[in-house]
């Protein structure tokens, strides 16, 4: 098994890459971000397919986070006071009132992937939500630029406000709160991973357009 969970890592690790070249390559561009949607979910399906201890109450808080998630995001659209002023386009896919159904599977995939880092490694669950937390945000960090530049979302004021990071880190941290007091989740190395192979995308496209 974990010689066929590595190898999934790697043809992961491969297709992230490929997905970098997609996105910077403007002939591509279209057809990769038409996949977008798709990558999101097989990604979270196969970071759950080597997921080796599965109990009711850590799958319920990840569906919870990603329920909230959803909700919390429709209010910011709505009302722009949690996030700022802000709007979806098209490459997240379809959506309803305004907000794509997958923004719920990216709040829950990631404490899902950040969460697995983590378990084990920090005991008090103050302190692990704190640091959880403080990853989710400087993965939105780099998230954010690329995210603009691809049409997943756009700022209504052409800037990233400050008031995005503090409400970021504020919702993940309240989101391992609330999945530590469900459940102790475990390590799954094909989650974390995924946490890192997707940091590492961001960061590369961060840099690159920037460069170009």
């Amino acid at each position: 098994m974990q010689t066929v969970e590595s190898r999934f890592i790697a043809v992961v690790s491969i297709i992230y890459l490929v997905g970098i070249i997609g996105f910077m390559i403007p002939e591509l561009n279209p057809l990769f971000i038409k996949l977008t949607p798709w990558n999101l979910v097989l990604s979270f399906g196969v970071a759950w397919l080597f997921h080796k201890k599965w109990e009711i109450t850590h799958i319920l808080g990840i569906v919870i986070i990603g329920i909230l998630g959803f909700f919390i995001e429709l209010l910011g659209v709505k009302t722009g006071i949690i996030f700022g002023s802000y709007n979806y386009g098209a490459t997240l896919g379809s959506k309803w009132q305004g907000v794509p159904f997958l923004i719920g599977l990216n709040w829950a995939s990631m404490v899902f992937y950040s969460s697995s880092i983590l378990a084990g490694r920090i005991k008090n669950t103050f302190g692990k939500s704190l640091v959880g937390a403080t990853m989710m945000t400087a993965y939105d960090f780099f998230l954010e630029p690329v995210a603009v530049r691809f049409d997943f979302w756009h700022w209504n004021t052409n800037q990233i406000p400050l008031q995005n990071y503090i409400t970021w880190f504020i919702c993940s941290f309240l989101f391992f709160l609330l999945l530590d007091g469900l459940s102790k989740p475990i390590r799954n190395r094909m989650a974390a991973s995924m946490f890192w192979i997707q940091m590492g995308f961001f960061i590369i496209l961060y840099i690159l357009i920037r460069l170009f």
